[in-house]
């Protein structure tokens, strides 16, 4: 089977493997379309690699090969959770996998699905119907954790107050575009996305999802403007924005890994104290194959006519991924344009 290696920083290289054999409580998936995250620029040229060689890839789908479980049938269409939960931490007891203390990741953190096969526990796998197109399921992990900043900023505010409440969403990329699409989907209209790139701004407008340029968060009547804020960024003053523009008594999630240090003005830390701003963190989203959890409410969205591929800008096969992400890596460093939103592999 082919492999893509991140073999040193900055350096990506196509293999020849033996497809796995499989062993223990696992199945072995054939892959059949993978996402690029943003995450994987920062692993590829970032320094961001927990070792090498790794090959990458956490958002996944395929169809079951082989498998230990009498669950999986050989062509079942599965999606791939990729966090590995130690199952013994106080968080994991709960639940509350994507809190644990001691997880391993599918792509990060042990081999991932840059490549044609790969080994999955069964407990990470989720079927996926038939029905769902195969682009839309490789999508699930990013949706699901937009799903998951939704329900806290629904849980937070309330339902109600939420239909009505003010907001905005700093960062105007693939996945604010998807959460404004959840949003919209779910009945809320009152909140804008923002964006200082031009391109994004009209790819968004291209699909009923609008986008205003940055600067207009500049204006003084931006100034304790909106009752959430979510920043989805990763640009440092883009948090000094946040509280900046968040109303007294508001809530403020951020999402974003950020791009480096934060430095807090003595100023705005005081007007978090003086307006009682709630700020919460969320990074991943919750699943499991008993409790309610954002996976299972992503497939349910999917089936009702949710598609997250409609923000796809380009797709590429195995060989075209070094390249796509180093132009990625210059564009995100601003050495060089490249203008994208998502790329998906297919194999």
């Amino acid at each position: 089977m082919k492999s893509l290696s991140l073999v040193a920083q900055g350096k990506l290289k196509i293999t020849e493997r033996d497809i796995p054999k499989l062993s223990g409580d696992k199945s072995l998936v054939k892959l059949k379309d993978v996402g690029v995250c943003s995450s994987d620029i920062h692993r590829s040229f970032g320094g961001g690699a927990y070792f090498y060689p790794l090959v990458m890839g956490h958002e996944a789908t395929g169809v079951v090969e082989k498998s230990s479980s009498s669950e999986f049938s050989k062509g079942q269409q599965v999606v791939i959770f990729p966090l590995k939960p130690c199952f013994k931490c106080k968080n994991c007891k709960k639940e509350s996998f994507q809190t644990c203390s001691n997880y391993g990741y599918y792509g990060s953190r042990e081999d991932g699905a840059y490549q044609e096969y790969l080994i999955v526990n069964n407990w990470n796998l989720l079927k996926v119907p038939r029905k769902i197109n195969s682009e839309d399921a490789a999508l699930t992990e990013p949706t699901a954790i937009m799903v998951h900043v939704m329900n806290i900023l629904m849980e937070d505010l309330g339902k109600k107050k939420a239909m009505v409440a003010s907001g905005a969403i700093i960062g105007g990329g693939f996945l604010s575009m998807i959460l404004g699409k959840l949003l919209l989907f779910k009945g809320l209209t009152n909140f804008s996305i923002f964006d200082r790139n031009n391109f994004k701004i009209k790819f968004a407008k291209i699909r009923n999802i609008y986008v205003k340029h940055s600067k207009e968060l500049d204006k003084r009547n931006s100034l304790n403007a909106y009752d959430w804020v979510v920043e989805a960024s990763g640009d440092p003053k883009s948090v000094k924005k946040s509280i900046e523009i968040c109303k007294p008594g508001g809530l403020i999630i951020l999402m974003s890994n950020i791009s480096s240090e934060v430095t807090i003005p003595a100023d705005i830390f005081s007007s978090i104290l003086r307006k009682e701003i709630t700020i919460k963190g969320s990074w991943n989203s919750s699943f499991s194959h008993i409790q309610k959890n954002d996976w299972k409410e992503t497939i349910k969205l999917f089936k009702n006519g949710f598609k997250p591929s409609d923000f796809i800008s380009h797709r590429v096969d195995l060989n075209e991924v070094p390249e796509t992400l180093k132009r990625l890596y210059l564009h995100k460093t601003r050495k060089k344009q490249f203008q994208a939103i998502k790329a998906l592999i297919k194999f």
